[in-house]
């Protein structure tokens, strides 16, 4: 931990010397509200109206298909799923306060804000019909609350690796998704060349996506690329929060999700102690018709190592209308 501090600081000091810390795009690119170029879209969630990052593949009238970036990612990692514009009006965003989204407060991260978020973003771009909604990590557990509370606005669901949707699935592996762990919040709390602003974390957190403090991969030494534009540091800290009460794990993401009667498909991997065979135990048995996607030789960050096999098993499963 000392040596990746001191090569995070090292890092760090020299280009804190040469720019202006309150420039937006200083360290980390701007995001949509001070850059106007981006495309964008505001949605009023939580009764304060704020500016996405979004961007769209497919013809306009296309069955919607919506795809949401998991935690301390933004869509740019997602790119390959703009293969399903072929059959699809494909709909990527990066969440309020993550990616290159306005910057939001604690306050307006919480759980049930996701999920609203999710329908103020099905109001303005599904034309009213259900759509296919697809989430990684934990956005794949906001697509299930989602589904909980608006069944009628979904007709499939998949679910990227999700962490356990209740605390007692999620205890069967421990600390092995524990990002409040002391590492972890080393490297976020603990590194002081940066302000401590949205800013300042977000560039820290882009050094943890580098650290290896995530058990994600098959191989520790050799992690896998996972290209992000800006991760959203402050929202992962709080929704990480949210599920201790102490040091206990102490949440239920699964209240009416057994309600819903469409199609779900939950993808796990090889090598993750979220993987296929805690999937299989844990969140497959909640839904009412639900199967799993097995994806072999990858960890946690499908989209860079096996790109072709998600592809190929969404496109299995996918059933757009006719």
């Amino acid at each position: 931990m000392l040596r990746v501090r001191a090569a995070l600081l090292l890092h760090l000091v020299p280009l804190w010397a040469c720019v202006d810390p309150g420039d937006p795009g200083a360290w980390v690119p701007a995001t949509v509200d001070e850059d106007p170029s981006l495309p964008s879209r505001s949605l009023d969630v939580v009764g304060h109206l704020r500016q996405v990052h979004l961007r769209t593949f497919g013809a306009e009238g296309a069955p919607p298909l919506f795809v949401i970036p998991g935690s301390a990612s933004d869509l740019r990692a997602y790119a390959p799923l703009a293969a399903l514009s072929d059959h699809y009006r494909v709909v990527m965003w990066d969440l309020r306060g993550n990616g290159l989204s306005e910057r939001v407060p604690a306050e307006e991260l919480g759980f049930e804000a996701m999920a609203e978020e999710l329908e103020a973003m099905w109001l303005a771009e599904a034309g009213g019909e259900p759509a296919t909604f697809i989430g990684h990590s934990w956005s794949a557990a906001f697509v299930a609350l989602y589904l909980a509370r608006h069944p009628e606005h979904v007709r499939q669901a998949v679910l990227i690796e999700p962490p356990g949707l209740k605390d007692s699935f999620q205890d069967q592996v421990g600390l092995a998704l524990d990002l409040m762990a002391p590492g972890y919040l080393d490297l976020v709390w603990s590194v002081g060349s940066a302000p401590l602003d949205h800013v300042g974390l977000d560039y820290q957190m882009l050094g943890m996506l580098q650290s290896g403090v995530r058990n994600f991969y098959c191989d520790p030494d050799d992690h896998p690329p996972w290209p992000v534009w800006r991760p959203g540091a402050l929202a992962l800290i709080t929704w990480e929060a949210a599920i201790l009460k102490g040091t206990s794990l102490d949440y239920d993401f699964t209240p009416g999700v057994g309600e819903f009667t469409g199609e779900v498909l939950i993808v796990g991997t090889e090598c993750r102690p979220i993987g296929t065979e805690f999937q299989t135990a844990t969140n497959l048995t909640v839904f009412q018709d639900a199967r799993v996607l097995d994806i072999r030789g990858s960890g946690h960050r499908i989209l860079t190592e096996q790109p072709e096999a998600l592809l190929a098993g969404l496109q299995a499963f996918l059933r757009p209308p006719r």
